[in-house]
């Protein structure tokens, strides 16, 4: 993933405590798109090719992403918007929370959305948000650290550090 994008979900984020909302895409039994609205609390970059994020145990979430082993997740911020395709990992009940589930993802691709020239200079000046009188206590430290120490365990080659070409095929 880009350095710029491995920085932000590595921590800087969250010591920033910026209250993100990161949309993380799965697929139903059916087949139909479902978002689970994680912060940056919940997810974490712990290798250019490796993300960590926590879901709750009991969730579509966690059970979409246990059945499809696949997910993709949005980071949409002023600057850079993108899309992490992931292939997803054994979970395992979290530590610090059992009530949820912490699962690694490896980075398969990223695809980074910039405007069509035909739209002219135009930006996205934020990505979606939270605010409310508890929103600082949901950055947990314990939870941040523990993502920290999930390593890829999806079985598969690390991802590519170069993209590749628009149309190519593995």
């Amino acid at each position: 993933m880009p350095r710029d994008l491995h920085v932000a979900l590595g921590g800087e984020g969250f010591r920033r405590r910026r209250r993100l909302v990161l949309p993380l895409l799965t697929s139903d039994p059916e087949g139909f798109p479902r978002a689970a609205l994680l912060m940056l609390g919940e997810v974490r970059a712990n290798a250019p090719d490796a993300l960590a994020v926590a879901v709750r145990g009991k969730s579509r979430t966690a059970a979409n992403l246990v059945r499809r082993g696949h997910a993709t997740l949005l980071y949409m911020h002023r600057g850079l918007t993108a899309s992490v395709q992931t292939r997803v990992g054994r979970g395992h009940v979290c530590e610090f929370d059992p009530e949820r589930q912490v699962f690694p993802l490896r980075v398969v691709q990223v695809r980074i959305d910039r405007p069509d020239p035909a739209e002219g200079d135009v930006e996205l000046l934020t990505g979606p948000t939270f605010a409310g009188p508890d929103a600082d206590a949901l950055f947990s430290e314990p939870l941040f650290a523990e993502l920290g120490t999930v390593h890829d365990q999806t079985g598969g080659a690390p991802a590519s550090a170069k993209p590749r070409p628009k149309g190519s095929k593995k």
